[in-house]
């Protein structure tokens, strides 16, 4: 097994290399940006992913300022976890990258411990990013995350928004979160790091198959490569053609909303003009009124089954009066009106 110290930095013209900095660069304003403008932050985990980012990162402009977190968590034996962050040091040192700890504690809290986990890391790499100055957070997702993401949420019923995948790019509390890494594989990533000296972490919770995602990464994902070799990257692809369509409905959504009457708790819409619309626009329409009304609150308190019936009220020829309860969200449907409070 090679040591730290025999850590080869990537040539520039390594293609895995190449496809990552070129999205990096375009995920954080295009050419018309200097790399010393770029302060980013590679939320850095020592696994083979957030290493190979690391690596293909560290060969940009020494102008340019490429740092990295590493977030300790309680879901893993302590001593398991104290290795992995005093290697993700040493491989940081050896490339002469600036690294920041952080800690968050998961085990405790009460729901879902993946979605916790996932929240309170990304909570602290932005207070890291913050406190570090930096612009952007960089995560080593890539277009096998991405396969495994459509899967799950085609498993689960999602629609177009949760068919769309994992985003590129998006805002995080104070700054921008980015993900250069969708264009390659996991096997990119790991050959990345062979040539590089770099013997990567593994994580065994990755491989707890009694989670849904462990469970397609081993069992699923597989048996699709086996058929089809590009299907990571093609489901990149996929994603972003169903987000672009998404993106079309949401502007038609807030449109709508922008459009309505209303008075201090409840807004008005003409029946005529919603029952032209489609139900991907409908369905929008009230998830985006739940959330404001609701103060945040997630699309999964609305039922798939409730949102039929008021989309399907809204849309029919019926003059009856009808009401349905939606997560904390009121609809009224009238003859000429419907209503939300």
């Amino acid at each position: 097994m090679p040591l730290v110290s025999d850590i080869r930095r990537p040539s520039r013209k390594d293609p895995v290399v190449r496809r990552i900095v070129s999205s990096w660069r375009r995920l954080t304003g295009g050419r018309g940006v200097r790399d010393e403008k770029r302060t980013t932050l590679v939320a850095c985990s020592g696994g083979a992913d957030s290493s190979a980012l690391l690596l293909a990162l560290s060969t940009v402009s020494a102008r340019a300022r490429i740092e990295a977190a590493h977030v300790l968590h309680d879901m893993r034996p302590r001593a398991e976890a104290m290795a992995d962050a005093e290697r993700t040091a040493e491989f940081c040192a050896q490339l002469g990258v600036v690294l920041h700890e952080g800690r968050v504690t998961v085990a405790e809290l009460r729901g879902n411990t993946e979605s916790n986990a996932r929240r309170c890391r990304y909570a602290e790499l932005a207070r890291i990013a913050r406190s570090a100055r930096c612009g952007t957070v960089a995560t080593g997702h890539h277009a096998d995350d991405q396969l495994e993401t459509v899967l799950m949420r085609m498993i689960r019923g999602a629609g177009a928004r949760g068919m769309s995948g994992i985003h590129s790019r998006r805002a995080l509390d104070g700054c921008m979160l980015i993900r250069p890494m969708l264009g390659v594989t996991h096997a990119d990533a790991e050959a990345l790091c062979w040539r590089c000296g770099w013997v990567w972490a593994e994580d065994r919770t990755n491989k707890d198959v009694s989670r849904l995602r462990a469970a397609l990464r081993s069992r699923v994902l597989p048996a699709i490569r086996e058929i089809e070799p590009r299907a990571a990257l093609h489901a990149v692809r996929t994603a972003r053609a169903v987000g672009s369509a998404h993106d079309a409905v949401a502007a038609r959504a807030s449109a709508l909303e922008s459009g309505a009457d209303r008075d201090e708790n409840t807004i008005f819409f003409s029946r005529n003009m919603l029952r032209n619309e489609e139900p991907a626009v409908l369905a929008e329409l009230i998830f985006r009124l739940h959330h404001s009304k609701s103060g945040g609150g997630r699309r999964d308190r609305i039922g798939q089954h409730s949102l039929n019936a008021c989309i399907g009220g809204i849309s029919d020829q019926s003059g009856e009066s009808r009401c349905y309860e939606l997560g904390g969200l009121s609809v009224r449907v009238e003859a000429t009106f419907v209503s939300f409070s």
